[in-house]
């Protein structure tokens, strides 16, 4: 019997699609048989429409004509979704949205099983669901609605993908929103939503040497707590991670007791804009801490940035001249808390 692998497709749009394959069939075929026609042409590997990028694991890309996809394409990891024939789960991104295959994202509905504030403004958020629930990777979002009353919020998952038990988030509660105000004013566990995803071209990668470097702001702290999960679970050793987080406010920090359970695998450094209340740390933004001398080995290490732009702005500028490829730098931004709600 010939071994079976599960394809991941992220697309141009953030959505992601799941299908399993064997050693056998193409990656195109796989996608076919299970309901997602892939674009393509000529589909003898002599047109290119069909190339993907190989995110992660390991494929035979078959017959290819130098035309569609050249050495140097092979080498950088591309492929041919018509030929390629997978070695290991792989995940592939897809330089069209998924919306043109005119396929949508199922929705599921679940429901609250714990709701708790963690920190000033801050309220985990936990839902289960009888449905099976979305298949992600760590860093990903969903779309979450509260039928009649709170139009699609997005939010990252903060749990591990392996874990198909529950749905976990981080939610900011702003001064004025409907979700924000829905949370705080009026649910309670048990109570309804709709959860539609998994999106997001943000999510982890393998590590290259063993040095990661993540930057979250706020709540932006919840996808990296799910690639920390995931990097955990994953079987391999986990690298050495570098966790700079940053809030205005030390009340708005969480998370601590978590992060502290991987032990000397990860190094975590917290910062606040205004430093009150005896708070004893750094003060300053978050991305005042990538200076000189954080990273040993800036040119082998992959960094994950998550938060408001002008932080993920400022943190790529500051990479890329400590000497992070640019190719290696993966970013989620959502909008500011003093705007509206949005990916977090």
């Amino acid at each position: 019997m010939s071994n079976k692998y599960n394809i991941t497709c992220v697309f141009e749009d953030g959505a992601t699609t799941h299908f399993h394959t064997s050693a056998i069939e193409t990656v195109y075929s796989a996608a076919l048989r299970s309901g997602l026609t892939l674009e393509t042409d000529c589909r003898e590997g002599a047109c290119g429409v069909c190339k993907a990028f190989l995110a992660d694991g390991q494929c035979d890309i078959g017959d290819v004509s130098d035309e569609a996809l050249t050495e140097d394409e092979q080498e950088e990891g591309f492929l041919l979704a018509c030929q390629a024939r997978a070695r290991s789960d792989m995940v592939l991104e897809f330089a069209y949205p998924l919306s043109m295959l005119k396929k949508e994202v199922a929705v599921i509905d679940a429901r609250i099983s714990e709701l708790e504030p963690v920190a000033d403004n801050v309220m985990r958020l936990v839902l289960e669901s009888d449905a099976d629930t979305p298949v992600f990777l760590a860093g990903q979002y969903v779309n979450m609605t509260v039928p009649g009353r709170v139009p699609a919020r997005s939010y990252s998952f903060a749990n591990a993908p392996g874990d198909n038990e529950k749905m976990e988030f981080f939610v900011r509660l702003l001064p004025e929103g409907a979700m924000s105000d829905w949370l705080r004013d009026h649910a309670k566990v048990g109570d309804s939503l709709q959860v539609q995803g998994s999106y997001g071209q943000f999510f982890l990668r393998p590590p290259r040497a063993g040095r990661v470097v993540m930057v979250a702001g706020g709540t932006g702290l919840a996808p990296m707590l799910s690639m920390l999960a995931q990097l955990k679970a994953s079987g391999n050793p986990m690298p050495q991670v570098t966790l700079l987080y940053g809030a205005n406010f030390a009340g708005e920090l969480f998370g601590q007791e978590r992060i502290a359970e991987y032990g000397d695998n990860v190094t975590l450094h917290r910062v606040v804009v205004n430093g009150e209340d005896g708070w004893q740390g750094q003060t300053g933004f978050v991305t005042d801490l990538l200076a000189d001398g954080l990273l040993d080995d800036a040119a082998s290490t992959d960094a994950y940035l998550c938060g408001p732009p002008p932080m993920i702005d400022a943190a790529r500028e500051k990479l890329l001249a400590l000497g992070v490829p640019s190719a290696r730098i993966f970013a989620e931004k959502f909008l500011p808390a003093t705007s509206v709600e949005g990916a977090a």
